[in-house]
């Protein structure tokens, strides 16, 4: 059966080549636009994504939105526990006092000696009596920052040095700006009136979350995921992406299915000959789909290569991220929309009529 599948793709080398390549272009654009909307989520939500924490305490009436939580810096301090912090988030406009270019940015209060802080791939970390040093995503880098700048902070009239870059640390699209509590106190009028967004929880332990309740009234317990889809945009961007690649997968149904069909159309007649010296329905069935399977794991595979060139040779600018585990899965999809698109098409083997092909033949 294997050798009669790949002596007909060899003889019909060109039949076969057009159908892996609209296998391969469809795959390959189901590939880029996961990469695509894997790099936006990335882009989005990755300082929530990659922060060591399991769940988060919000205010009750915050819609598990983190911007719209507020806890008082009293509050926090009541808590006793390590494995439960205090983060800030807010977006603001920053100044380059080198450039003077603005930058849009996330400022991130944090405990640096705790479990929230990030790895720094460059330059040194801060601590918790830094004078108003920071360390910045990489994306900052990009726009021209470097190690000792100053960033202005126009409303507190607080001056920000950078010590150090670290990766995958981005909010809402902008890159984060991590500090130690001390440097948000002072950005935001002081201990009095600065507060926190939400507390981050190491675990789900029932003695975190007691100790977390019983220092912070009117709050609730969210997963980080519940958390990261009120980011504004990530839900919109996410759903409207993954729709696109159903289409896709949908659309790739009917049109490889349109294909194989015509292609077993046209075989018929010697479908009917093959069944008149012996050849089972089964038989040439199974040599059908196993064509199939050969020029669907080929194309797809070639696809699975051109994705992950296509991120080497990405401009920065663009958010791709190639997650191997999720082409897979796709690739696997569209395999399965190949094989059922050529059973849909077998229809025509098993009513293949021996008498008549070979009527034809004479």
């Amino acid at each position: 059966m294997f050798s009669l599948s790949l002596k007909e793709i060899k003889f019909f080398k060109l039949r076969y080549i057009l159908i892996g390549f609209i296998l391969f272009f469809v795959a390959a654009l189901v590939f880029i636009i996961s990469g695509l909307a894997n790099g936006l989520a990335n882009d989005n939500a990755s300082s929530m994504k990659n922060m060591n924490a399991v769940s988060y305490y919000v205010s009750k009436d915050s819609d598990n939105r983190m911007d719209r939580s507020r806890f008082t810096a009293t509050d926090v301090e009541k808590i006793k526990t390590n494995d439960a912090q205090p983060l800030g988030i807010q977006m603001m406009t920053l100044k380059d006092k080198e450039s003077k270019e603005k930058l849009d940015v996330t400022l991130m209060g944090i405990n640096p000696s705790q479990f929230l802080m990030p790895n720094v791939v460059d330059g040194k970390t801060i601590s918790n009596t830094s004078n108003n040093d920071v360390v910045v995503d990489k994306t900052l880098e990009k726009q021209g920052a470097k190690i000792g700048d100053k960033l202005y902070v126009e409303n507190s009239k607080t001056t920000l040095t950078i010590v150090g870059f670290t990766e995958d640390q981005t909010y809402s699209h902008t890159p984060t700006v991590i500090m130690n509590t001390d440097t948000w106190y002072k950005i935001f009028g002081g201990k009095e009136n600065a507060g926190f967004n939400a507390i981050a929880l190491k675990n789900d332990n029932a003695t975190t979350k007691a100790d977390v309740k019983n220092a912070v009234a009117d709050g609730k317990f969210v997963p980080k995921q519940d958390l990261i889809d009120t980011i504004p945009g990530y839900s919109a961007e996410q759903s409207s992406l993954m729709m696109m690649l159903a289409f896709l997968i949908v659309i790739a149904v009917f049109v490889l299915g349109a294909f194989f069909y015509i292609m077993t159309i046209q075989k018929v007649n010697q479908f009917g000959i093959l069944k008149a010296i012996g050849a089972k329905n089964k038989f040439l069935i199974g040599s059908t789909m196993l064509q199939v399977l050969v020029l669907s794991v080929v194309s797809i595979g070639l696809a699975i290569g051109f994705a992950f060139v296509l991120q080497q040779i990405m401009p920065n600018g663009i958010p791709f991220v190639f997650d191997f585990a999720l082409i897979l899965k796709f690739g696997g999809a569209l395999l399965v929309v190949s094989l059922l698109g050529a059973l849909f098409s077998t229809t025509s083997i098993v009513k293949a009529d021996p008498l008549q092909a070979m009527g034809r033949a004479e």
